[in-house]
Protein backbone atom coordinates (compact mmCIF):
# COMPACT_ATOMS: atom_id res chain seq x y z
CA UNK A 1 0.00 0.00 0.00
CA UNK A 2 2.85 2.38 0.89
CA UNK A 3 4.41 1.66 -2.51
CA UNK A 4 1.24 2.74 -4.35
CA UNK A 5 1.10 6.07 -2.54
CA UNK A 6 4.76 6.69 -3.26
CA UNK A 7 4.24 5.90 -6.96
CA UNK A 8 1.19 8.15 -7.06
CA UNK A 9 3.10 10.95 -5.34
CA UNK A 10 6.04 10.66 -7.74
CA UNK A 11 3.69 10.57 -10.72
CA UNK A 12 1.85 13.68 -9.49
CA UNK A 13 5.16 15.51 -8.93
CA UNK A 14 6.33 14.59 -12.41
CA UNK A 15 3.07 15.76 -13.98
CA UNK A 16 3.18 19.02 -11.97
CA UNK A 17 6.73 19.64 -13.21
CA UNK A 18 5.62 18.90 -16.77
CA UNK A 19 2.68 21.34 -16.40
CA UNK A 20 5.03 24.03 -15.05
CA UNK A 21 7.29 23.50 -18.05
CA UNK A 22 4.34 23.76 -20.44
CA UNK A 23 3.12 26.96 -18.80
CA UNK A 24 6.57 28.57 -18.61
CA UNK A 25 7.97 27.52 -21.98
CA UNK A 26 5.36 26.20 -24.41
CA UNK A 27 2.41 28.56 -23.81
CA UNK A 28 4.47 31.72 -24.54
CA UNK A 29 5.77 30.08 -27.73
CA UNK A 30 2.22 29.29 -28.90
CA UNK A 31 1.08 32.84 -28.11
CA UNK A 32 4.10 34.30 -29.96
CA UNK A 33 3.23 32.26 -33.06
CA UNK A 34 -0.43 33.35 -32.85
CA UNK A 35 0.63 36.98 -32.41
CA UNK A 36 2.88 36.72 -35.47
CA UNK A 37 -0.04 35.38 -37.53
CA UNK A 38 -2.25 38.19 -36.21
CA UNK A 39 0.34 40.82 -37.20
CA UNK A 40 0.47 39.40 -40.73
CA UNK A 41 -3.35 39.36 -40.84
CA UNK A 42 -3.41 43.03 -39.78
CA UNK A 43 -1.11 44.00 -42.64
CA UNK A 44 -3.08 41.89 -45.14
CA UNK A 45 -6.46 43.26 -44.02
CA UNK A 46 -5.08 46.82 -43.78
CA UNK A 47 -6.62 47.25 -40.33
CA UNK A 48 -6.43 45.92 -36.78
CA UNK A 49 -8.26 42.58 -36.72
CA UNK A 50 -10.72 42.09 -33.86
CA UNK A 51 -13.36 39.39 -33.89
CA UNK A 52 -12.19 38.10 -37.25
CA UNK A 53 -12.61 41.36 -39.18
CA UNK A 54 -10.58 44.53 -39.62
CA UNK A 55 -12.98 47.26 -38.57
CA UNK A 56 -12.24 50.10 -38.80
CA UNK A 57 -9.76 49.81 -41.63
CA UNK A 58 -6.69 52.01 -41.85
CA UNK A 59 -7.12 55.50 -43.29
CA UNK A 60 -6.34 55.81 -46.98
CA UNK A 61 -3.32 57.74 -48.23
CA UNK A 62 -3.88 61.45 -48.75
CA UNK A 63 -1.93 61.44 -52.00
CA UNK A 64 -1.86 58.47 -54.34
CA UNK A 65 1.00 58.30 -56.80
CA UNK A 66 1.41 55.94 -59.75
CA UNK A 67 3.85 53.98 -57.57
CA UNK A 68 1.40 53.59 -54.66
CA UNK A 69 -1.89 53.38 -56.55
CA UNK A 70 -3.67 50.10 -55.85
CA UNK A 71 -0.97 48.93 -53.42
CA UNK A 72 -1.46 47.95 -49.79
CA UNK A 73 -0.99 50.62 -47.14
CA UNK A 74 2.20 50.38 -45.01
CA UNK A 75 3.66 47.72 -47.28
CA UNK A 76 5.99 49.50 -49.72
CA UNK A 77 9.02 47.19 -49.32
CA UNK A 78 7.71 45.04 -46.46
CA UNK A 79 10.43 46.30 -44.11
CA UNK A 80 7.99 47.51 -41.46
CA UNK A 81 6.11 44.21 -41.38
CA UNK A 82 9.33 42.19 -41.32
CA UNK A 83 10.84 44.26 -38.49
CA UNK A 84 8.11 43.36 -35.96
CA UNK A 85 9.26 40.43 -33.80
CA UNK A 86 7.75 38.36 -31.00
CA UNK A 87 10.10 36.66 -28.56
CA UNK A 88 8.74 34.07 -26.12
CA UNK A 89 10.38 34.05 -22.71
CA UNK A 90 9.81 32.44 -19.33
CA UNK A 91 6.07 32.89 -18.87
CA UNK A 92 5.85 35.95 -21.13
CA UNK A 93 5.96 37.12 -24.75
CA UNK A 94 7.87 40.23 -25.74
CA UNK A 95 6.78 42.18 -28.83
CA UNK A 96 9.44 44.47 -30.25
CA UNK A 97 10.36 46.39 -33.37
CA UNK A 98 13.88 46.98 -34.62
CA UNK A 99 13.84 50.80 -34.47
CA UNK A 100 17.30 50.91 -36.03
CA UNK A 101 15.81 49.65 -39.29
CA UNK A 102 12.42 51.37 -39.06
CA UNK A 103 12.45 54.44 -36.79
CA UNK A 104 8.97 55.34 -38.05
CA UNK A 105 7.31 52.16 -36.71
CA UNK A 106 5.91 53.73 -33.54
CA UNK A 107 4.36 56.74 -35.28
CA UNK A 108 2.61 54.48 -37.81
CA UNK A 109 1.21 52.24 -35.05
CA UNK A 110 0.09 55.00 -32.68
CA UNK A 111 -0.38 57.95 -35.03
CA UNK A 112 0.66 61.50 -34.23
CA UNK A 113 2.68 64.43 -35.44
CA UNK A 114 6.38 64.32 -36.35
CA UNK A 115 8.92 67.01 -37.14
CA UNK A 116 11.83 66.30 -39.43
CA UNK A 117 14.74 68.68 -39.87
CA UNK A 118 15.80 69.17 -43.48
CA UNK A 119 19.42 70.27 -43.71
CA UNK A 120 20.40 73.27 -45.82
CA UNK A 121 21.22 72.38 -49.41
CA UNK A 122 21.81 73.99 -52.77
CA UNK A 123 19.16 73.63 -55.44
CA UNK A 124 20.91 73.34 -58.79
CA UNK A 125 19.26 74.53 -61.94
CA UNK A 126 20.18 73.02 -65.29
CA UNK A 127 19.57 74.12 -68.84
CA UNK A 128 16.03 73.84 -70.22
CA UNK A 129 17.11 71.01 -72.59
CA UNK A 130 17.59 68.47 -69.78
CA UNK A 131 14.55 66.43 -70.89
CA UNK A 132 15.87 65.94 -74.41
CA UNK A 133 19.09 64.41 -73.19
CA UNK A 134 21.33 67.12 -74.60
CA UNK A 135 24.36 67.92 -72.54
CA UNK A 136 24.51 71.49 -71.42
CA UNK A 137 26.01 73.53 -68.70
CA UNK A 138 23.78 74.71 -65.90
CA UNK A 139 22.09 77.94 -66.91
CA UNK A 140 23.02 79.44 -63.56
CA UNK A 141 24.46 78.34 -60.32
CA UNK A 142 22.17 76.81 -57.78
CA UNK A 143 20.59 78.88 -55.11
CA UNK A 144 20.83 77.93 -51.45
CA UNK A 145 17.84 76.63 -49.56
CA UNK A 146 17.87 77.27 -45.82
CA UNK A 147 17.34 74.42 -43.39
CA UNK A 148 13.78 74.00 -42.18
CA UNK A 149 11.48 71.70 -40.23
CA UNK A 150 9.02 69.55 -42.14
CA UNK A 151 5.98 68.63 -40.07
CA UNK A 152 3.67 65.75 -40.90
CA UNK A 153 0.65 64.24 -39.18
CA UNK A 154 0.22 60.47 -39.46
CA UNK A 155 -3.10 58.73 -38.76
CA UNK A 156 -3.18 55.80 -36.37
CA UNK A 157 -2.70 52.58 -38.33
CA UNK A 158 -2.44 50.02 -35.56
CA UNK A 159 -0.77 46.77 -36.53
CA UNK A 160 0.69 45.80 -33.16
CA UNK A 161 -1.41 45.31 -30.04
CA UNK A 162 -3.32 42.85 -27.90
CA UNK A 163 -6.37 41.32 -29.55
CA UNK A 164 -8.63 38.60 -28.12
CA UNK A 165 -8.19 36.79 -31.44
CA UNK A 166 -4.59 36.01 -30.45
CA UNK A 167 -5.73 33.89 -27.52
CA UNK A 168 -8.53 32.26 -29.52
CA UNK A 169 -5.96 31.28 -32.14
CA UNK A 170 -3.49 29.93 -29.55
CA UNK A 171 -6.14 28.17 -27.44
CA UNK A 172 -6.22 24.97 -29.51
CA UNK A 173 -2.44 24.52 -29.38
CA UNK A 174 -2.30 25.31 -25.65
CA UNK A 175 -5.13 22.88 -24.84
CA UNK A 176 -3.35 20.15 -26.80
CA UNK A 177 -0.06 20.79 -24.96
CA UNK A 178 -1.79 20.64 -21.57
CA UNK A 179 -3.64 17.41 -22.45
CA UNK A 180 -0.37 15.88 -23.66
CA UNK A 181 1.37 16.88 -20.41
CA UNK A 182 -1.38 15.42 -18.23
CA UNK A 183 -1.67 12.17 -20.19
CA UNK A 184 2.04 11.45 -20.57
CA UNK A 185 3.35 8.38 -18.77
Amino acid sequence: MQQDYRKLSLDMQRRAAEMARVIQRDVPAYIAVAWERMKDANFSAQGFVRGGSAAPRWDKRKKETPRTSGKRILHSTGTLQASVHFTPGAGQVRAWVDLGKVPYARIHNEGGRVSQYVRPFSRRLVSPNRNTGSVGKPSRRGHPVAGFFRRATYPRRQYLGISPDIFVSAHKDIAYAIRRALNSH
